[in-house]
């Protein structure tokens, strides 16, 4: 009985045992709660995984961590931040890949030790597949025939496509009739490929375009075709009527903007007149094809009332049958960080030292500052070289192992939304380091690192130029700060695999040159330049600051004596039969110092390869000679060639001229305008006279203009010293217009 009793104890006590062992096993399990986003994610996406339990302990939350809590395949570089004890961000450093897959495990790092016990699925997501998003059709002209019409399309796609490519799979219908005469114009992989449908008859009745792009197309970027047909349909009302056919709004971090797509070409002066925008001041108006933009001061406003109205009139003769209203709401544009000035990468190393960044809906940025050590540059540079601007983002440099980081900074922006903000960073700090090299520095948004910029960045007051002659380098060194050639610095020039050529001291015209290059690099390629003095540190990339020389002459100075500089011009370079041609010379010796009262004997060498005329001369006490020469009505044309040989009959110098028959322009074109500068708005009038040179007037005579607009520079007389060149005028050029007509 007793032991019956003591049975069912022991059962019971193991009963309760292994509850109390389940329930502290199942509230010991950490899970995923969430991960967003899900499934298919654009390129810049900022990953948040929330757990079940708290994890994360207060020394570890809200900073930047480089612990790979996720391991994510491929691989992505970036960093993590625990925004709670529970909520985990994965930030990358540049956007996904194109068209990828991804797999994501996360670790048991995670833990932090706490003895919890993970249950942890993998997750997976991808970016966007290659797809063709839309297409705006509209009446336009022929390039170089605005006499004709024709209708364009803008097919848009979320990649860049080739333009050859979609040639292949595009396919164009009006009224369900296949057309054949179908043309693409442009010419670069773009996501707006631009496509012209020939000449349409123009039609009193509504045409319906489709527009089919076949599956099978691939973009630039490979990996996936298109996996279905995308078709458009589209309504164009005939030309004798005004559409509009879409409105779309934001902001550029000044401004505010609206942009309207009609179904043709507007006049941008008709605008001011027929264009209303409640509340809006300062209004500005942009004509670009089918779009034309409103810029303007809305203020703090998030919706306006955009009203135009009846009777807009288009180029091509259709108008705006009734008024149209439309409520516009601003999106929010997005986020972005980036350096004020792109291209420079030098501070004086006496200056301020002072970097500006621009940032758009950031509230917070963090600021990395990091070493590059003097003995890594050209590796550090080698991987930097190519960048991928696909999609227009700014690259990242990475200083990995090539140096270390110096300090980190938060900085809290306070602009408002959807404005420009400006920070200024100070580097003073960095020259606190021991070793010399060169800088880099990154700003980005404290919740997505993806939201960039770097910048490489030398504090020197050195200033070099280089010249890379076939067997010689000459470097020039003046101080950035007074403009003078500086003595005593240390120049080393580095090969393409990081090995020193040449080194040597600049004299106190700051020149340093480097003889017999050829031989002494023994089959190296110089690729980079260093300059070093006391604790300034400089260097010059080869690659990145070669000059292209391909528009200039820069053969140099080809002379057939050494020991003369011989010059030889005339007042010009084409004569007709029976004009004289007056000839001068200059002759210097090897220093450049004048050759005088010396004979010389000026050989004149007719096209046929004969002497035509020779002259016997003598020098003047600067070292020159003029002479005549007579050129008969019967001489032969051609290109005569003019030698120069001194006393002993060895030659100095050649030259050339031509004779030739020619018939000068018949024609004297006069432009003038009536002001001299005129302001935003204003009309630009140009006059034009034409006559012909014997008197009469050039009547009915068909005329041609090319006009051209670009921007200048600005200059202010009380500022002479400051360059007001990094502005943020966008439209720098605008795209030529061609006139044509008949000369009254």
């Amino acid at each position: 009985m007793s032991s019956m009793k003591l049975r069912r104890t022991s059962l019971s006590t193991i009963l309760v045992t292994l509850f109390l062992l389940f329930g502290c096993s199942s509230s010991n399990v950490v899970e995923i709660v969430s991960v967003t986003p899900q499934g298919e994610v654009p390129l810049l996406a900022t990953i948040e995984i929330e757990f079940s339990k708290d994890l994360a302990p207060p020394d570890k939350q809200n900073m930047w961590l480089e612990d790979e809590y996720v391991e994510f395949t491929p691989a992505i570089a970036g960093k993590f931040k625990w925004v709670s004890a529970r909520r985990l961000l994965f930030s990358p450093d540049a956007p996904l890949e194109a068209i990828q897959e991804y797999e994501a495990e996360v670790s048991d790092l995670v833990l932090f030790q706490t003895g919890l016990s993970p249950d942890f699925d993998d997750f997976t997501f991808h970016t966007p597949d290659f797809d063709a998003v839309k297409a705006d059709v509209f009446w336009t002209h022929i390039p170089h025939q605005y006499y004709t019409v024709t209708v364009q399309a803008n097919l848009h796609f979320n990649y860049p496509v080739q333009p050859e490519q979609l040639r292949e799979h595009l396919e164009v219908r009006r009224d369900g009739e296949r057309i054949a005469d179908v043309q693409i114009i442009s010419e670069q992989p773009s996501e707006v490929i631009a496509v012209t449908i020939g000449e349409v008859q123009q039609e009193d009745a509504e045409q319906l375009f489709t527009i089919a792009v076949r599956e099978g197309l691939m973009s630039v970027v490979g990996k996936k075709a298109l996996q279905d047909t995308r078709e458009f349909n589209t309504a164009l009302p005939p030309i004798t009527q005004l559409a509009v056919t879409g409105v779309a709004s934001g902001y550029d971090g000044a401004t505010g903007w609206i942009e309207v797509a009609t179904t043709q070409m507007v006049d941008e002066k008709d605008l001011d007149e027929y264009v209303r925008v409640r509340p809006g001041r300062g209004l500005q108006y942009f004509v670009s094809d089918n779009i034309f933009r409103i810029e303007g001061d809305f203020g703090s406003e998030q919706t306006v009332e955009l009203i135009i109205e009846k009777g807009l009139p288009g180029m091509f003769g259709g108008k705006l049958e009734q008024e149209f209203r439309q409520q516009v709401s601003f999106v929010d544009i997005q986020p972005a960080v980036n350096f004020a000035d792109r291209r420079g990468r030098y501070l004086m190393f006496g200056g301020e030292h002072n970097l500006e960044i621009n940032a758009v809906n950031v509230d917070e940025l963090d600021i990395e500052v990091s070493e590059v050590f003097a003995n890594n540059v050209l590796h550090f540079l080698n991987q930097h070289r190519w960048f991928d601007y696909d999609y227009g983002y700014n690259p990242t440099f990475y200083v990995g192992d090539f140096g270390k980081e110096l300090y980190d900074e938060t900085v809290q922006l306070s602009t408002g939304r959807n404005w420009l903000g400006r920070h200024v960073i100070n580097l003073k700090r960095v020259l606190e380091s021991r070793r010399r090299g060169i800088y880099v520095v990154r700003a980005s948004s404290s919740e997505d690192r993806w939201i960039q910029d770097s910048k490489i960045i030398a504090l020197s007051d050195l200033a070099l130029i280089a010249r890379l002659a076939d067997d010689q380098i000459t470097v020039f060194v003046n101080s950035i700060e007074k403009g003078l050639p500086v003595e005593g610095v240390d120049v080393t020039v580095v090969s393409t695999n990081n090995q020193q050529l040449f080194s040597g001291r600049t004299d106190a015209g700051g020149m340093v040159r480097f003889e017999n290059v050829r031989l002494e690099a023994d089959g190296f390629t110089p690729r980079m330049l260093t300059a070093v003095k006391g604790e300034d540190f400089n260097f010059l990339d080869l690659d990145d600051a070669r000059v292209e020389t391909s528009r200039f002459d820069v053969g140099g100075l080809s002379q057939p004596s050494r020991e003369y500089v011989t010059f030889i011009y005339g007042e010009r370079d084409l004569y007709r039969p029976g004009e004289t041609a007056h000839i001068s010379g200059i002759v210097r010796n090897e220093h450049i110092r004048p050759v005088s009262n010396t004979p010389v004997i000026c050989k004149i060498i007719s096209p046929r390869g004969r002497v035509f005329r020779e002259y016997k001369l003598g020098l003047n006490a600067e070292g020159s000679f003029e002479q005549a020469v007579d050129i008969p009505d019967y001489a032969l044309t051609g290109r005569y060639k003019i030698e120069v040989y001194n006393g002993a009959e060895v030659l100095i110098g050649t030259s050339a001229i031509n004779v030739e028959e020619f018939v000068p322009d018949k024609v004297r074109v006069r432009l003038s305008g009536k002001e001299k500068s005129y302001r935003p708005g204003e009309r630009l009038r140009v006059d034009l006279e034409a006559e012909y040179l014997f008197g009469a007037s050039a009547a009915n005579l068909r005329y041609e203009a090319d006009v051209q607009l670009k921007h200048r520079a600005y200059r202010s007389d009380a500022y002479p010293d400051y360059s007001f060149s990094h502005s943020s005028v966008k439209n720098t050029r605008i795209e030529n217009t061609m006139l044509d007509g008949t000369l009254d």
